[in-house]
C-alpha cells in the first residue's frame, strides 16, 4: 500500500479501532483496521501478537476474494507518512469503505425491516456465502455487524477474523478444524456451541444466517432475553430462538430449514437461494 492519509473514527472491528483513509495518490477512500504493534513480552503484548497474527490470516483469505458481495482487501502497511507518530506503532489494514455502514447500525438507527427488504439483503448474504462455501470457507461469524450496506443497497460480508479453510476428510466431507469460541455466541450453530469432537462445516454459517434474518425481522440478536451463558446453554440443548408471529408462511419455512438443530438437515447457501423466500426478491 502506497502513501495515505488517516481520517475519523468510523468503528470499531474485531482487532480494534476502524477508521476512515484516503490512497494519498488516488483519493480512494478506504476503511482501515489498526492493531497496536507489540514492544514487548507482557500477556497483554503476547495478546496482540495474537491479534495481529489473525489479522494476517484474515488478510491471507480476503486477498484471494473478488465478489460484488464481499468487501474487497485493497492492502496493508506498517507506517503512514501522513499521520502522527503514535500511528507508526499500529499494522494497518485497508479494506474497501462501504459507507452505509452495517445492519446492525441501521437497525439501530430505523427498526426492524419489513420483509421485501429482508429478503433483498439476505439473497445478497447467500450469493457471497455461496461464493465462500464454493472455496472452502467458512465465515463463522455471520451478523448483522459484519454485513456493510452501500450507498446503493448492495451489501457486502466483512470481518473474516474467524473465519475458517475447511478440507476434505477420509469420508470425503468438508469440513473445518475443531470449534473455537471465535465468533458471537447469540448468533452460533448447537455443532459449535457444544464444542463437539471432531469438526463442524458450512452448515455452521446456515444457522447463523437463520439467526441474522431474525435480527433483522425484530431488530435485536436471538434470545434477546438470554445473557450469553444462558444462551449458550439453550443452543447447547438444541433450542431454537422465538419467531416473530406477524411474518409470511414463506419466512417461518426459511428460519425453520436454516434453523435445524440437525447441521445434516440444513440447505446450503445456494439451495437456499431458491427458496421462496428469498427468490420472491429477485
Amino acid at each position: 500500500m502506497g502513501d495515505w492519509f488517516k481520517g475519523e473514527l468510523i468503528g470499531t472491528g474485531s482487532f480494534g479501532p476502524v477508521y476512515l483513509g484516503i490512497d494519498a495518490n488516488t483519493g480512494t477512500l478506504m476503511a482501515v483496521k489498526q492493531v497496536e504493534l507489540p514492544t514487548g513480552s507482557t500477556s497483554n503484548e503476547e495478546r496482540t501478537k495474537s491479534m495481529i497474527s489473525a489479522l494476517e490470516r484474515e488478510v491471507e483469505v480476503l486477498k484471494t476474494l473478488q465478489h460484488v458481495n464481499i468487501v474487497q482487501y485493497l492492502g496493508k502497511a506498517f507506517a503512514c507518512l501522513h499521520c502522527s507518530a503514535s500511528d507508526e506503532k499500529f499494522f494497518n489494514v485497508f479494506l474497501e469503505y462501504v459507507p452505509g455502514g452495517s445492519i446492525a447500525k441501521l437497525l439501530h438507527n430505523y427498526g426492524a425491516f419489513e420483509e421485501p427488504l429482508v429478503r433483498n439483503f439476505i439473497g445478497q448474504v447467500l450469493t457471497g456465502l455461496d461464493y465462500l462455501h464454493e472455496r472452502g470457507i467458512l465465515h463463522c461469524n455471520i451478523r448483522g455487524s459484519n454485513i456493510l450496506v452501500g450507498n446503493d443497497g448492495v451489501v457486502k460480508i466483512s470481518d473474516f477474523y474467524a473465519s475458517k479453510q475447511v478440507k476434505e476428510n477420509n469420508g470425503g466431507e468438508r469440513t473445518a478444524p475443531r470449534p473455537s469460541f471465535q465468533g458471537s455466541v447469540f448468533w452460533m450453530a448447537p455443532e459449535v456451541a457444544m464444542q463437539k469432537a471432531g469438526a463442524y462445516n458450512c452448515k455452521a454459517d446456515i444457522w447463523s444466517i437463520g439467526c441474522l434474518v431474525l435480527e433483522m425481522l425484530t431488530g435485536q440478536h436471538p434470545w434477546a432475553e438470554l445473557d450469553q451463558m444462558q444462551a449458550m446453554w439453550k443452543i447447547g440443548s438444541k433450542d431454537k430462538p422465538t419467531f416473530p408471529t406477524d411474518i409470511s408462511t414463506n419466512a417461518v419455512d426459511f428460519l425453520n430449514k436454516t434453523l435445524d438443530p440437525d447441521p445434516d438437515n440444513r440447505p446450503s447457501a445456494k439451495e437456499l437461494l431458491q427458496h421462496p423466500f428469498t427468490s420472491a426478491s429477485r
